[in-house]
């Protein structure tokens, strides 16, 4: 099954999705061994792309799956545990609001339920990318708005209650330019630290730390970053005091390069390092162990299988390099988030090398270092993917059959995906213009055939 035993614990690389594009942002370990898994679909759901969560054992098995949002773009950019055993989420949306994208606020239990929906925003473009949650319940939001007279975009900082009623919202404005807020985090005198980007004058970006009071008074703002482009995607507090971010930067050498800051309380910078170097590299979430290291989830394209590899890194309390490891194929495969277990790390992002079709949510749980038992890759196709009341159901004939089976032609190819009970992937065939049969090379027993523009349906096979 591609599952083995590292350090006594389970390890494994699993991938998960439908027949468009997938990806996991964020994870949770629960209660139990299992972990919530919170991302995105364009597979299914209500509209062009959902908020799409399921849960998976501790081998990687998915419990169940279910979709949020309406007939328009629904995604989820962070989510945070709270205190509570709930969970808090935030993203955008144009399937409700005030107008263009807004801000999106859920609260959630373990099982997928929405507690609680809000909307943040004007009538422009309004987007929520971090949250936290603070020790009182109340909730920081951070993001970008370009309402309310933002024309050229403001890093957007909000505090809520937990019932999602606004107590302030704050903006960044720095010479009348660009400014994007993409992370935050509490301070130890609960205040908070802003994190993303600033446009300059010279039409480059640099990346941005602002320090607030608890109330929202902005106390200071600082650059960092060189002569191009540079990004914060995420910010922590530090135990020994001060601030760690990470993010991108193509400043220092021919490639994007993953980005890797380290400031003091006033936001002087202490030091940074730039990884990649020989080729494409990014980070995009990060955190503290406990002896002061630190490890990040990213993509690199200086090792790996080939393409974009999903990168987990493991560097020192002064940032020098311990060590890294890649997980995926020949196409892209990026790391989004990431959690700390008691035996290891569990990785998510996406991947085009493995699954269904366009990017598919990836899951990867390892050991202690990072490693796993075995670098093989279980896909299992979510057959919610297919679900479509409105559909027709696909014909076929003969049904039990011995594997061969005729099916109606199309003008165009289409894919045609087979799964087990358990809704694995079996088998996948391109159904050309001309084809009109096809053969399931597979066992005696129960399958779901799920064809696009169809309702998916049951066939048996049974070989006399």
């Amino acid at each position: 099954m591609g599952i083995g035993p590292l350090c006594g614990q389970y390890t494994w690389r699993r991938v998960y999705g439908g027949l468009d594009d997938d990806q996991v942002r964020t994870v949770h370990p629960l209660d139990g061994g299992n972990f919530l898994v919170m991302g995105t679909t364009g597979s299914f759901g209500a509209g062009a792309s959902d908020i799409h969560l399921f849960e998976l054992d501790a081998a990687g098995e998915r419990q169940w799956s279910r979709t949020i949002g309406g007939p328009g773009v629904d995604r989820l950019t962070r989510s945070r545990a709270a205190a509570d055993g709930t969970f808090w989420a935030v993203g955008y949306t144009n399937s409700q609001g005030q107008g263009g994208y807004d801000g999106l606020l859920l609260q959630l239990n373990a099982a997928g339920d929405v507690l609680l929906e809000r909307t943040f925003g004007g009538a422009d473009w309004d987007f929520l990318h971090d949250l936290r949650v603070l020790a009182n319940g109340d909730l920081l939001l951070a993001g970008e708005t370009y309402s309310n007279g933002a024309v050229e975009g403001r890093a957007w900082l909000l505090r809520c209650t937990a019932a999602g009623d606004t107590l302030w919202t704050r903006t960044l404005t720095l010479d009348g330019l660009n400014t994007k807020g993409t992370c935050v985090t509490v301070t130890g005198d609960e205040g908070y630290v802003l994190g993303g980007s600033a446009e300059t004058p010279a039409g480059d970006r640099n990346a941005l730390l602002s320090r607030w009071t608890s109330d929202g008074e902005l106390v200071w703002t600082t650059q960092y970053g060189g002569a191009a482009d540079d990004e914060l995607r995420d910010v922590l507090t530090c135990a020994s005091g001060g601030y760690s971010a990470v993010g991108v930067t193509a400043s220092y050498s021919d490639w994007t390069e993953a980005y890797h800051l380290r400031v003091d309380e006033a936001g002087g910078q202490l030091w940074f390092r730039n990884w990649g170097q020989i080729n494409d590299q990014e980070s995009q979430e990060h955190t503290e162990l406990t002896d002061g290291t630190f490890v990040t989830i990213g993509y690199t394209k200086t090792s790996g299988g080939g393409g974009k590899d999903m990168f987990l890194l493991k560097s020192a309390t002064d940032g020098d390099f311990v060590y890294g490891r890649t997980f995926g194929g020949l196409e892209d495969d990026e790391g989004l988030g990431l959690a700390v277990l008691d035996d290891g790390f569990i990785c998510v992002g996406l991947t085009r090398s493995y699954g269904s079709g366009g990017s598919d949510a990836f899951v990867v749980r390892t050991g202690p270092e990072g490693t796993t038992a075995t670098e093989t890759v279980i896909s299992s196709f979510d057959p919610l993917s297919v679900e479509d009341a409105t559909a027709d159901v696909l014909s076929i004939h003969p049904n039990p059959t011995t594997g061969l089976l005729h099916v109606p032609t199309a003008p165009h190819s289409r894919a045609l995906l087979v799964t087990d009970r358990t809704g694995r992937l079996v088998q996948r065939e391109v159904l050309l213009p001309v084809m009109d049969r096809v053969m399931l090379d597979l066992p005696d027993g129960l399958y779901l055939l799920h064809l696009q523009g169809h309702r998916p349906v049951r066939v048996v096979i049974h070989q006399p």
